[in-house]
């Protein structure tokens, strides 16, 4: 082995396994409230707005309203919003009823943080939505509590 592999070898073996083995949003894999499995490829064609957030998050909640009402204004425009829960089902279904949300809520998986560090929210902090073109690539990263205003430039620029 040349000195050059041999030191790409050992560099490669330095990472950390989390850095190699980080999940992307195009092979993610969530499931619905009936445990149907859902891949993100799936809205593909659309503006896709996605919203990581958790039923314990006062900020996530108070959003969901907005989130909820901009999909009734902006699917005809071909967006769709999509909420991934941080959450288990038993805290997710009857949150999303008693709110009455009408767009795809997902349930996350032991990788979803790790995905969203790795699509750029390092600390993990919820809510964290990210706006993907309608080829599913991710064009926008929102951090925090949104207001329509603020969501609706940031999906402007790709209806």
């Amino acid at each position: 082995m040349n000195s050059k592999r041999l030191f790409a070898s050992l560099l490669l073996a330095a990472l950390p396994l989390a850095a190699q083995a980080a999940p992307s949003l195009e092979q993610s894999r969530f499931a619905d409230l009936d445990a149907k499995p859902v891949a993100m490829s799936a809205y593909k064609g659309k503006v896709t707005v996605l919203n990581f957030w958790a039923t314990w998050c006062g900020p996530c909640r108070e959003e969901m309203p907005m989130l909820n009402g901009l999909r009734k204004k902006l699917a005809p425009k071909g967006v769709e919003v999509v909420g991934v829960a941080l959450d288990n089902k038993e805290q997710v279904a009857p949150f999303v009823k008693q709110l009455k949300i009408g767009y795809p809520i997902l349930l996350g998986n032991d990788d979803t943080l790790d995905l969203m560090r790795s699509l750029g929210n390092k600390t993990g902090g919820l809510p964290y939505t990210l706006v993907l073109d309608r080829s599913g690539k991710v064009a926008a990263t929102l951090t925090g509590k949104l207001d329509e205003k603020k969501l609706e430039a940031a999906v402007k620029p790709y209806l």
